[in-house]
């Protein structure tokens, strides 16, 4: 049913006059609305950015300590490791040169479950690195602390020695408690390290990791400690950059934290240190992390009760936002929880006062309006002058980029018009047209239509998909060529080219590149095809029968006679824009790529002209037939993998073909159980009727080798 259409310049000249009617009455909702799409969007980019630079910052100031706690399991394992794990100085001289490559790392430790002992290798707030070695002092009975310097005083002369170090038994710390009941590596909850003459109390965090004897039996636990100081003082320098940045508008209100995963939610790392530790109340010579509940920071308290005691869902991706009041004062707030391979529980946050960051975009709303008022009556002038001069080229136009759009590229009548622009505008669009039209002689026309469809430009840029690729290339090309000119040369390969094109076409293949004599092509890409498998053997079979079928035309004639070898992969690879931004080429590239090569260099050894992978073979089992050829080893692979020769279409191949294959295999299998002798039988019945088949033979004189000297 056709609507009611009026003409362009008419309908541009009513639009523009009734929106600068309508325009003051609606700047007040149009001013509003704007300001708030602005928000979300300020919010959303910030978040992402600032939640993307926070996770970065934690994980690298983390990972070190999974890393580092799974090299020193490996280095203590009884029988194959480095070190005893008796061996104080061997991993003490070791984690001083560890705590000097990693500054992220503040502690390294060994504990025995069976009496206490406790190797400890540590930095301290000035980068000093001590050694400390906490054990039972036969004498007195108590637990003895003896720390050394680095490099030849250990463990004979300690510049500090504490008697009675009772309190500092590591089996009665929650992260040994909780390493041994678990079994496995894991975060502490954060805590307050205790500090010393040379190290202050911080929070920090513990990687536990237990170790057993040989039998299974619990031997201690291993920790590699991370104090959060370090984090502390990049949120108080981004508070500092950012307070910089808000002059004249005086100090932010911005602040940056992280929380911890456990029932009271501490703020376990922030600009002020002094704001989320404090001296336990049970026990005035220790500290302790304030509960959640009892900051007093406002931005802090203000996110506590409106996200924690609120129950406000976390998602696991992402930054979320939340807007609360608290004294008066309008917050907004991001957080979003801590990812990556290996990371504790926690929560990134950031706070920010409203206000803060409002006026600026106040100020740009109001810039904005002016120039939009200004640009739209301009507009409207503009407009009624020129509409009736171009709505009918333009419109002409529109229908010729949209039959462009979806690939239709055909010559049309030649149309002059008398404005010179839009009549320059036809005339680009025709030569674009011809252009478009020699550009798919050179790429895949899917391609080239894709792109036109989706209105993208070309970028360099690949993805992950499972495809197949075939490499194809002619029997002994180079001794041919060199008996022919150059120009029979040329005729052979786009005879040959051209049957290749034909079977890759026709199964929705794409020709990635002509190599001398090599075709590379693959299947599933750029147009997706679930059935690129069956597609890529397909051709193959194709292939090979209209070369059977062109040796058969050229016998009598002087023209050489077209050989070829053919092989197929399947397996994931990277297919996309290759190449540099300014000269692009849509290939594949992988391992994936490299075996098929691999496989079309296989029929030289075995006599065969197409030969697949087991991933290709598996796909297609159903409806094509092959013979289990051999198990190859080929270069870059560690593992032996099956090759097939591909012979037919199911139902298109001769019964006594069919045996045949069945008794070559089970020839194969016999070999691979090294039941020589039953194989030998087997294949020596198979070469009187295959007197030329060189896999037979490979086979049969692989075996009567191993009947006098058996492989390892």
């Amino acid at each position: 049913m056709s609507r009611f259409r009026v003409p362009f310049w008419v309908y541009l000249t009513v639009i523009s006059m009734v929106t600068l009617t309508v325009t003051v009455a609606a700047v007040t909702i149009t001013w509003r609305n704007n300001v708030w799409r602005l928000i979300d969007r300020f919010d959303e980019r910030i978040g992402r950015q600032v939640g993307e630079i926070l996770n970065e910052k934690l994980n690298n100031l983390l990972e070190v300590a999974p890393h580092q706690s799974k090299i020193n399991l490996e280095l203590i394992q009884e029988k194959s490791g480095v070190f005893e794990p008796e061996d104080f100085k061997g991993l003490s001289n070791y984690w001083v040169d560890v705590l000097r490559i990693h500054r992220n790392l503040a502690y390294l430790s060994i504990s025995f479950e069976e009496d206490g002992r406790m190797l400890v290798v540590s930095r301290n707030h000035r980068d000093e690195i001590r050694i400390g070695d906490l054990a039972h002092n036969p004498d007195t009975g108590n637990l003895e602390l003896r720390e050394y310097l680095p490099g030849d005083s250990y463990p004979d002369n300690p510049y500090r020695v504490d008697p009675d170090r009772g309190h500092g038994d590591p089996r009665l710390r929650p992260w040994y408690i909780k390493a041994k009941q678990a079994g496995r590596p894991l975060w502490s909850d954060a805590y307050i390290f205790l500090g010393t003459g040379d190290n202050p109390n911080v929070p920090g965090v513990t990687y536990a990791t237990p170790f057993y004897h040989e039998d299974g039996s619990f031997m201690g636990v291993m920790t590699a400690d991370i104090d959060l100081l370090s984090l502390c003082g990049y949120f108080n320098e981004m508070r500092r950059s950012r307070d910089e940045q808000a002059v004249p508008q005086g100090p932010t209100s911005a602040v940056a934290f992280v929380m911890d995963g456990t029932k009271d939610s501490h703020v376990i790392a922030f600009h002020d240190i002094e704001q989320i530790m404090r001296k336990n109340p049970d026990d005035p010579s220790s500290w302790e992390l304030i509960p959640g509940e009892e900051l007093t920071e406002t931005g802090l308290k203000g996110f506590y009760e409106n996200v924690i005691e609120g129950d406000v869902q976390i998602p696991d991706e992402g930054p979320t936002e939340i807007d609360y009041t608290i004294s008066g004062i309008a917050y907004t707030g991001l957080f979003q929880k801590l990812r990556g391979a290996d990371m504790p529980n926690w929560l990134i946050g950031v706070t920010i006062e409203e206000n803060e960051y409002m006026g600026r975009i106040h100020a740009i709303l109001r810039e904005t309006f002016l120039w939009g008022f200004l640009c739209l009556a301009a507009g409207i002038v503009v407009s009624v002058f020129v509409s009736r001069r171009i709505s009918q080229p333009l419109q002409m136009l529109s229908m010729e980029a949209q039959a462009i759009g979806v690939g239709k590229l055909d010559e049309v009548e030649e149309r002059r018009f008398p404005i010179r622009e839009v009549d320059s505008l036809f005339r680009a669009k025709e030569e674009m047209k011809k252009g478009l039209r020699s550009f798919e002689k050179f790429v895949p026309r899917e391609l080239v239509r894709e792109l036109l469809a989706s209105g993208r430009e070309a970028e360099l840029g690949g993805e992950r998909a499972y495809l197949t690729v075939a490499f194809a290339d002619i029997v002994n090309f180079t001794s041919i060529s060199e008996l022919m000119p150059p120009e029979e040369v040329v005729k052979m390969l786009s005879r040959f080219h051209g049957i290749l094109y034909q079977s890759i076409s026709e199964t929705h293949g794409t020709i990635d590149k002509y190599i001398g004599d090599a075709v590379m092509s693959f299947w599933g890409a750029p147009v997706e095809n679930p059935d690129h498998a069956f597609g890529a053997c397909l051709a193959a079979l194709h292939a090979q029968a209209r070369l059977a079928e062109e040796r058969k035309r050229i016998k009598d004639s002087s023209a050489p006679p077209i050989h070829c070898r053919i092989g197929i992969n399947t397996g994931d690879l990277v297919v996309g824009n290759m190449g540099i931004p300014d000269r692009l080429s849509y290939t594949v590239i992988g391992d994936s790529v490299n075996l098929a090569s691999r496989l079309e260099g296989l029929n030289r050894y075995y006599g065969t002209d197409i030969i697949v992978s087991e991933n290709t073979y598996r796909a297609v089992s159903d409806r094509l037939i092959a013979r289990k050829l051999d198990r190859v080893y080929v270069k870059g692979k560690t593992q032996g993998v099956f090759v097939y020769q591909l012979i037919g279409e199911k139902g298109k191949v001769e019964e006594k073909t069919l045996r045949d294959l069945q008794r070559y295999e089970e020839a194969l299998e016999k070999y691979l159980d090294r039941s020589w002798e039953d194989s030998i039988r087997i294949l020596e019945e198979l070469q009187k009727g295959h007197p030329n088949d060189k896999s037979i033979l490979l086979l049969l004189s692989r075996c009567c080798k191993f009947m006098e000297e058996a492989p390892d």
